[in-house]
């Protein structure tokens, strides 16, 4: 297989199917249930702009998924996949009839978008598929059979959309930490790449093997994660005014929470202002990762020489999720440190109260799907006017570099609190039409 012949396509190309791994069962409790509501969402958003598949995997329940979407007004029967594909891949009509196919490919994790289907295109028509390892954002051995199963899921998934040849790597990458231009560059965080994911290897080594197996010429490196998405088994980050700690809200620590390519020279990136870093440790911190980012893309240039352009997005204000031990979100948390002694790497131990976490919600965390883009908002009646104001100008943001498409703004808080986004729990692939 002639890999120099392939590329990743930028997100902003036109796309044909997305796949969507449904909130597991053991996402218990009313968080889970309004985590399932904002997935309802995503899905009625995108039919009839794409093709979507809909994975119920370990421990998630087919019937309840179909049930709480027919609903909410979706149509579940079961379609003719190969007719139906056909229908939009070769009608001409600028949208795609409503085809929704469900799977239930045996997979623990949560984030489609890291472990989901990675398929390359060529000029002819053909595709190839890209099978990176899998180790549950470093929480478990790449070779344990858990992390196998989500490793032949993504797998499984390209096979299902008749992608048959693959090039497979021993390095761990995850599809929310690879953003592609569509013509050779990707930017990554180098912290999670090189120092958590794959500490056996080199930078260089890694360098290399991911200009292989993705094509590339050039890749970005940008230096750290957001602070509230990153693992949160490094300990708390900030606490509350009665002293009950803050802790992070994420372990994944990934670049598109806050940059992204929106054509093949534009990068979106999160900004904090001034005036927010000086409220408080977590703004701050964030501040000094993405302006060290900035120093980087102001001066990078595209394989051509061009150099990148740069257009800024707000960044959230930070929204605290308190919940008692009792409470399945934190219990679910919790297992993490359980497997870790029941301390933080900084030696912190699990609380024994409430326990406050900083949800990741990020503007940046939105998918772009055709003539759709679905982003994410957060104000509701009542919250600080702030909110609603930073709701607004994101959404400005995604019409300025979206002019020709609809930017729809979704509620995620709930999606978010399990670690991910809009971005995070789905995976667009673009196949040859």
């Amino acid at each position: 297989m002639e890999i120099e012949k392939f590329r990743f396509p930028g997100e902003f190309e036109p796309q044909t199917d997305v796949f969507i791994n449904w909130l597991p069962d053991y996402c218990a409790g009313e968080d889970g249930d309004k985590g399932r509501e904002v997935l309802v969402e995503v899905v009625k958003n995108l039919l009839g702009h794409v093709n979507v598949h809909v994975n119920c995997g370990c421990e998630t329940s087919l019937e309840a998924c179909k049930q709480m979407l027919a609903d909410a007004g979706v149509d579940v029967s079961d379609p003719d996949t190969e007719g139906q594909r056909n229908t939009a891949a070769d009608n001409g009509d600028e949208k795609f009839s409503p085809f929704i196919r469900f799977t239930q490919f045996d997979d623990w994790s949560v984030s489609i978008r890291d472990n989901g289907p990675d398929v390359m295109i060529d000029d002819e028509g053909n595709t190839l598929a890209v099978n990176m390892r899998w180790s549950n954002y470093s929480n478990n051995d790449k070779m344990e059979p858990a992390q196998q199963l989500a490793r032949r899921a993504g797998a499984n998934m390209a096979i299902d959309l008749d992608v048959f040849d693959m090039v497979n790597s021993d390095m761990v990458s995850e599809g929310g930490n690879r953003e592609f231009n569509g013509k050779g560059v990707m930017i990554a965080v180098e912290d999670t790449e090189v120092v958590k994911r794959n500490p056996e290897y080199t930078k260089e080594e890694i360098e290399d093997e991911y200009k292989r197996v993705w094509n590339l010429d050039k890749i970005i490196w940008i230096p750290k994660p957001m602070l509230e998405d990153d693992d949160i088994r490094k300990g708390p980050i900030d606490k509350m005014e009665d002293g009950t700690l803050i802790w992070p809200g994420s372990f994944a620590a990934h670049a598109d929470e806050y940059c992204r390519f929106v054509d093949e020279d534009t990068v979106l990136l999160a900004e904090v202002t001034e005036e927010e870093a000086a409220e408080g440790p977590i703004s701050a911190e964030n501040k000094r990762r993405i302006d060290a980012a900035y120093e980087i893309l102001k001066n990078e240039t595209l394989p051509d020489g061009r150099p990148l352009k740069i257009v800024r997005m707000p960044f959230p204000e930070h929204l605290i999720f308190r919940g008692s031990q009792d409470n399945p979100t934190v219990m679910g948390w919790k297992q993490f440190f359980d497997e870790n002694g029941g301390v933080a790497f900084d030696g912190t131990p699990w609380p024994e109260g409430d326990c406050c976490f900083v949800n990741s919600c990020s503007y940046c965390n939105f998918l772009v799907c055709n003539d759709v883009v679905l982003g994410q908002r957060y104000w509701h009646e009542g919250m600080d006017p702030r909110i609603k104001e930073k709701d607004e100008r994101a959404k400005a943001v995604l019409k300025s570099v979206f002019p020709d498409r609809e930017v729809v703004m979704l509620d995620t808080y709930y999606l978010n609190l399990f670690g991910g986004g809009v971005h995070c729990w789905t995976k667009n692939v673009a196949m040859p039409q």
